[in-house]
């Protein structure tokens, strides 16, 4: 609604042409208009709009939502809190570790590419007494594909799906094949699509695909009690840069830095580093065409909820990194990556073809 000209004083103009209250002005969300009283529903809350709420505003009603941290590519990660930075540390980093030590997450990263990039090798999730180290390695044959239209989120396997070695998975240093189910800890271990699904009652998922992606997601209890590379999961972006130290970082450097497990490794500095285009400008034409397919029509529908030139940025980033081999996997797993965010805001695209990944 806007004021003007059009209508008696105290009213305004609506969408339909209709003079109308301020207060019964529809309410605005993603692409749609919702009119007054209405609820919007995302995730698990759920929002009421105008007339018969609270002060007649936008009001939220619902749970504390889980919290979802992503690490992704070369490697960028997402905050439970939503920040995103990248972060090219050759080294294993802590992910997210319970305040009280109930649990923690980390993350080992290996150099993919001549121009410095990293990709993930292995992630250990450690639970009291429980360990689990999940490798990557040969076991995952292939590389299949399995396609699901929000981006290959857990599902049901096929004969496309990688299959997973038990020597890639070890708990308390045996190797095990997936699915297992150890019912004293509470721990479940599962192949779910292109994902090696790690479930605790807890209140931790963890979600690897064997190669760049790897998923963290927190029930509401663990709120404000997390630290790492994946914040504090306390609902404010601007304070995720915390390091080990308490000290709030001013760069992802030297927060990232912070959070590494030996000192022995190389620390991060942003001045050593280029753009991966800029060391393979060769690689930039086919980087570019080949991440555009994120600007065009069969992503559309999403780039309402989900702005792409993020996720486009890295794509081209990571296309131009991985130049030692992998380089489609990675570019593959960009795509994926802005493909499950769309998916889980409820806009599943089935992206995959026998021409692209």
């Amino acid at each position: 609604c806007v004021p003007g000209c059009h209508c008696p004083a105290g009213l305004v103009l609506a969408q339909d042409g209709q003079c109308v209250q301020p207060g019964a002005c529809p309410c605005r969300h993603g692409t749609q208009l919702h009119p007054p009283g209405s609820r919007i529903h995302r995730g698990c809350n759920t929002w009421c709009v105008g007339w018969g709420c609270p002060g007649h505003g936008k009001d939220r009603a619902g749970d504390v939502c889980a919290g979802t941290c992503v690490a992704t590519g070369d490697p960028h990660y997402v905050t439970f809190d939503g920040r995103a930075f990248s972060f090219l540390g050759d080294c294993e980093y802590l992910l997210a570790r319970e305040v009280t030590g109930l649990f923690a997450v980390t993350a080992e990263n290996v150099p993919c590419g001549t121009s410095g990039v990293t990709c993930t090798k292995s992630v250990v999730v450690v639970m009291g007494n429980t360990i689990v180290h999940m490798l990557r390695g040969e076991g995952w044959q292939g590389l299949g594909w399995v396609l699901h239209g929000d981006g290959d989120v857990p599902g049901v396997p096929t004969r496309d799906s990688p299959v997973l070695a038990g020597r890639d998975v070890t708990v308390n240093g045996v190797s095990v094949r997936p699915p297992k189910v150890y019912s004293g800890s509470g721990l479940t271990l599962e192949r779910a699509g292109l994902f090696l699904l790690l479930l605790s009652r807890l209140g931790l998922v963890v979600l690897w695909d064997g190669g760049t992606r790897v998923y963290v997601r927190l029930e509401p209890q663990h709120q404000g009690r997390v630290a790492g590379l994946c914040g504090n999961f306390d609902g404010d972006a601007e304070n995720d840069f915390t390091s080990r130290q308490g000290v709030l970082e001013p760069t992802p450097e030297l927060f990232g830095n912070s959070w590494r497990l030996s000192l022995l490794c190389p620390e991060v500095n942003s001045a050593d580093s280029r753009h991966p285009c800029a060391e393979s400008p060769h690689r930039a034409p086919w980087a570019h065409r080949r991440c555009s397919i994120l600007r065009q029509r069969l992503f559309v529908p999403c780039h309402d909820a989900v702005p792409c030139q993020r996720f486009y940025d890295w794509c081209v980033f990571d296309a131009c990194g991985c130049d030692s081999g992998g380089d489609c996997e990675c570019l593959c797993t960009a795509i994926a990556a802005y493909a499950q965010e769309c998916g889980r805001r409820g806009i599943h695209i089935r992206w995959r073809s026998q021409e692209l990944c």
